[in-house]
């Protein structure tokens, strides 16, 4: 029996197209035998400290805050995700990214084109065993 795959997703720039590849692929690969468990991940930037005392920053965080929290929701959805496996991280997309795969023992990680340029910029990203734009999750099947 195959080990079980774990895929990190992160939402960040996602467009409809690519969660629909991603179901697609996922709904494919779920009947069959390949044991696939994903999870999501959306990283709201973290901004300086000092702009919080002006008003106009509050309202920017919270708008930050509730868009990602309503991405991470509706991807969840279309691709049956349970709460417990979806995670909403501030700070920058690289660090955290990268250190929650290490955290989830990720094997791969499905990101847009923007996101994944990020990145492959990091210094930890050598601790991943493979990534990819969003195309095929049938690469999972080669590791």
């Amino acid at each position: 029996m195959e080990q079980r795959k774990q895929v990190l997703v992160v939402t960040n720039a996602i467009t409809e197209d690519e969660v629909l590849q991603i179901q697609k692929a996922f709904n494919a690969e779920h009947t069959s035998s390949m044991d696939i468990r994903l999870s999501l991940v959306h990283v709201i930037p973290r901004l300086p400290t000092c702009y919080f005392n002006i008003p106009s920053m509050g309202i920017l965080i919270d708008k930050y805050y509730d868009e990602a929290k309503h991405s991470l929701t509706q991807v969840g959805k279309h691709l049956c995700v349970a709460k417990k496996d979806q995670w909403l991280i501030s700070g920058k997309i690289r660090t955290e990214v990268l250190r929650l795969a290490n955290k989830l023992n990720s094997n791969f990680i499905l990101a847009s084109a923007q996101q994944i340029q990020e990145l492959q910029r990091s210094l930890f990203f050598k601790n991943i065993h493979q990534y990819a734009l969003i195309k095929n999750i049938n690469q999972l099947k080669q590791l």
